[in-house]
């Protein structure tokens, strides 16, 4: 029995084409690797639990995605990601839904859609390319797939300076 490496891992080194940089989405399974917000599992078992929540505390939930133009570099995705940290309140959660996608989890507000209104006026803010918006509202009777279908078609919004 001979003990060589299968053909394709034979490629001297140096010779790959260079690939874009996008790493796995969780490399625990608590986060994601590149912008280190909890991963998807997790973030879905959350949403179900708050969800829960609400209904039986008769208080509301959102979610609130954004999503990047797909030539967003990843120093561009890595500078949102950290302008999204500062922008968010310690007790929401945030997660990455898809190469440009991020998504909030807002909860404990007497008034939800005033919070999602403010919280993209502040990415706004700082964001200084255009991005796509979305949010949903739950009080408990739409469960996480309501939710994320909702949320499924952002409207784009281009920050004043440039329109």
């Amino acid at each position: 029995m001979e003990n060589s490496l299968p053909n394709d891992s034979k490629k001297t080194i140096g010779t790959e084409p260079r690939l874009k940089v996008d790493p796995p989405s969780s490399i625990d399974g608590f986060h994601d690797l590149l912008t280190h917000y909890y991963s998807l599992p997790i973030f879905y078992e959350t949403l179900k639990r708050e969800i829960s929540f609400a209904k039986r505390e008769g208080h509301a939930i959102a979610l609130l995605k954004f999503q990047l133009p797909n030539e967003t570099n990843l120093d561009q995705l890595l500078f949102f990601a950290n302008e999204l940290e500062q922008i968010v309140r310690q007790h929401d959660l945030i997660a990455r839904l898809a190469r440009y996608e991020f998504v909030v989890l807002l909860r404990f507000d007497a008034n939800i859609s005033e919070a999602c209104l403010s919280m993209v006026s502040r990415v706004e803010h700082v964001e200084k390319r255009k991005f796509s918006y979305s949010w949903a509202i739950s009080d408990g009777t739409k469960g996480v797939e309501e939710l994320l279908k909702e949320i499924e078609n952002p409207q784009l919004l281009i920050p004043a300076h440039l329109s």
